[in-house]
């Protein structure tokens, strides 16, 4: 995604709240704000989670171009629902502290509304409006895409609400997120030939505009910025895909100039990781690990936390790969396996312990559930699982990983029932026959469905897993043990049939 402008305004108000006159500058005041904050910090490391959401809403009247306030704001207000779960909305005490009069004043009612009952995208939806409407464009996309996962999850989201996502996204140069949500809004009407034309020029747009990530400052990106060849030759390697090492290194060595004239500046912090991530030497991760760790206790962002374990967990990954292949040709080294099962709980502890933090940080994410629940089943952590799968339904284009995933933990605890609705579910949202992912579907279902034959003499579900195991010695004999499933299968079907001759 690309950085956006912060601070630029569309006729906003001028006092950071109450009437907002037209025409007057957003003033931002990061000293008054770091005040709020500062309590805030303490009020959700002491549990009082409702005060802090409170303390944070309050920050961003002063500094509204906060994204550290903004992110930890719904980080205390997911530990405030989580240990609320019956609240459904804001409570008295946070309402009366937020009157909703200016621009300002009505996105902190918007947020507060959101944070507080996180289904309801549309109060998403009006903070975005409003986040774009006071030019805070970076605020804006981050909103946005978190409500566009939400509605695409919602199937009662309407084809206008849709509309109205991919222009503000257009409005604030978010292209790529445009396109998804009027793709959605045409899907909802295909007829609409005027919506065809307006989502087709964002995908030009979003194609010329991709790859900006570092795009700081206002709408036109940070190339307008450039003034000297210097920047300009540094702007030029930093776009092209294939750098020369003697690039890479310059781009290195200027982007530590920078972060070093900018060392709470997040943009700078970034660039710099990326290009340590992207020349990729042995001390170069360690280094980007360390950059991110510190800027999450400079700047309070969960933002650069998230980097950094994204960085471990591929490290980690990397390493048990490493570990799993010299076990392949030394099969007979009971040590080496050891290891390897040492190595992949170890991962998998770190994993987890990500995840649920992810969770609680970003709660309207609800891929993160997902891989939460999926690294939980492999662990077997078959109720864990299910719990956060079933919170990840709604995220978007991943129905049939979800239920999958479902299918296969139900089926570890004995649910069969269940795990066969879940399967179903998921070959339905899966139609496609051909590919792997459909042959892994319906074997699981095979599976599911024997044992609700084998538990309860049902001879319809024998029979479907027969037809189910020929089916994919149909298509792949080679497929997992099919043989033995399709042989195993044609057993059981015999012998209940003969059970109710």
């Amino acid at each position: 995604m690309a950085l956006f402008g912060k601070g630029k305004t569309k006729d906003s108000g001028g006092d950071n709240g109450s009437s907002d006159p037209p025409g007057t500058q957003l003033t931002p005041n990061p000293e008054g704000a770091e005040k709020f904050f500062q309590h805030a910090r303490a009020a959700h490391d002491s549990t009082n989670y409702e005060y802090a959401m409170t303390l944070w809403l309050q920050g961003l009247k002063q500094d509204p171009t906060s994204r550290t306030g903004i992110e930890r704001f719904f980080s205390s207000a997911a530990r405030f629902l989580n240990a609320n779960p019956k609240v459904k909305g804001p409570t008295k005490e946070q309402a009366k502290n937020f009157d909703g009069k200016g621009e300002i004043g009505k996105y902190q009612v918007a947020l507060l509304n959101w944070g507080t009952r996180p289904e309801n995208w549309q109060s998403g939806l009006k903070a975005m409006e409003i986040a774009s409407k006071l030019g805070l464009d970076e605020s804006a996309y981050w909103i946005g895409e978190r409500v566009l996962a939400r509605a695409m999850g919602d199937p009662k989201a309407k084809k206008d609400a849709f509309v109205t996502i991919m222009r503000i996204f257009a409005s604030i140069g978010g292209y790529d997120k445009a396109v998804i949500a009027g793709e959605r809004a045409m899907a909802a009407d295909p007829t609409d030939g005027k919506l065809e034309h307006e989502v087709r020029n964002m995908s030009a747009e979003s194609t010329m505009t991709s790859g900006g990530y570092d795009k700081t400052g206002a709408a036109g990106g940070f190339r307008s910025n450039v003034r000297d060849s210097e920047k300009q030759r540094d702007l030029d390697s930093a776009e092209r895909v294939v750098k020369s090492e003697a690039e890479i290194d310059r781009l290195i060595e200027s982007a530590i100039a920078d972060h070093n004239e900018r060392p709470e500046d997040p943009a700078a912090a970034k660039k710099l990781g990326r290009f340590l991530l992207e020349r990729g030497q042995p001390d170069d991760e360690k280094a980007a690990i360390n950059l991110f760790s510190r800027m999450h206790k400079t700047t309070g962002s969960y933002a650069f936390k998230k980097d950094a374990g994204d960085i471990q967990m591929r490290v980690g990954r990397r390493r048990l790969r490493a570990m799993v292949e010299k076990a392949k040709a030394e099969p007979e080294n009971e040590e080496l396996l050891r290891k390897v099962a040492a190595g992949k709980k170890q991962l998998l502890d770190f994993e987890i312990e990500q995840y649920k933090e992810r969770v609680m940080e970003y709660p309207t994410d609800l891929k993160l559930r997902y891989e939460l629940g999926r690294r939980l089943l492999e662990v077997g952590d078959h109720e864990g699982a299910v719990e956060a799968l079933q919170e990840a339904q709604g995220a978007g284009g991943m129905g049939a990983a979800i239920n999958k995933a479902l299918g296969e933990a139900f089926g570890a605890m004995g649910f069969a029932v269940e795990s066969i609705n879940a399967y179903r579910s998921a070959i339905s949202d899966h139609p496609v026959e051909t590919d792997d992912l459909a042959l892994e579907l319906r074997y699981g279902l095979m599976l599911a469905l024997r044992k609700q034959a084998e538990e309860n003499t049902d001879l319809e579900a024998a029979q479907e897993a027969f037809d189910l195991a020929a089916w994919l010695a149909s298509r792949r004999i080679s497929f997992k043990d099919v043989r033995d499933q399709r042989e195993q299968a044609q057993t059981l079907l015999k012998s209940l049939k003969s059970q109710q001759a």
